[in-house]
C-alpha cells in the first residue's frame, strides 16, 4: 500500500513523496492512503482530515525572528540632555547648581541685579555661601545660561544624527559640556 505523509503542521511531505508498506501493516502516524491533489508553483497541501490545497505555506511567525527593537532616540537623548543640564557646573571656581529650580533662582537674582546695579547677595553653593555683587550675579547667570544652552545644542546635534541615520549609542555620552 502507498501512503502519503504530512509533517507536524499537517503539510504534505514531498521528499519522499510517498512510502510503501505492506497491505496488512499498521499505518504509521501522519500518513494516509489518500493522494494529495496536484500542486504547482508554491502551492502546498495540508491534511485537515482531507487534503486541502493552499496557495502557499503560511509564514510560521514563531520561526521568524522578532525585529530588533528600535531605541526611542528622542526620549533617550532628551533624558541624557536633562541629566547633563541639571548636573551643575563650575563658574569662577564656584560649584553652581543647574537644576531647574536653581536656574530660576539665578534668573530672578539676575533680574534684580539689572534693576538695581548695587544689589548684592549671599549665594549658596555646594561648597558654602559666597558673596556676589550685581555684576558677578549677571556673570553667573550668563554662564549658567550658556552652559544650559550648550546642553540643548548637543541634544539638537544628536537629533540631527537620528534624522540622518548616523546615531550610535556611544554618541549619547559624547560631547556634552563639562561641569
Amino acid at each position: 500500500m502507498i501512503l502519503y505523509q504530512w509533517d507536524e503542521q499537517g503539510y504534505y511531505i514531498t521528499d519522499p513523496a510517498s512510502i510503501e508498506v505492506a497491505d496488512d501493516a499498521p499505518m504509521p502516524a501522519r500518513t494516509t492512503p489518500t493522494k494529495p491533489m496536484t500542486l504547482t508553483g508554491i502551492q502546498v497541501a495540508q491534511w485537515q482530515g482531507a487534503w486541502v490545497k493552499l496557495a502557499a505555506r503560511p509564514v510560521d511567525l514563531d520561526s521568524v525572528p522578532a525585529p530588533e527593537p528600535v531605541p526611542d532616540w528622542p526620549a533617550l537623548i532628551a533624558a541624557r540632555r536633562y541629566t547633563a543640564e541639571t548636573a551643575g557646573t563650575t563658574i569662577q571656581d564656584m560649584p553652581i547648581d543647574t537644576a531647574r529650580d536653581s536656574q530660576g533662582l539665578i534668573t530672578g537674582a539676575a533680574v534684580q541685579a539689572i534693576i538695581d546695579p548695587t544689589y548684592s547677595l549671599h549665594w549658596k553653593t555646594s561648597a558654602g555661601f559666597v558673596q556676589l555683587t550685581g555684576q558677578q550675579i549677571l556673570g553667573v547667570a550668563s554662564a549658567v545660561r550658556a552652559y544650559v544652552q550648550s546642553c540643548f545644542n548637543r541634544e539638537a546635534a544628536l537629533l540631527d544624527a537620528v534624522a540622518d541615520g548616523t546615531i550610535t549609542i556611544a554618541m549619547l555620552d559624547e560631547s556634552w559640556p563639562s561641569s
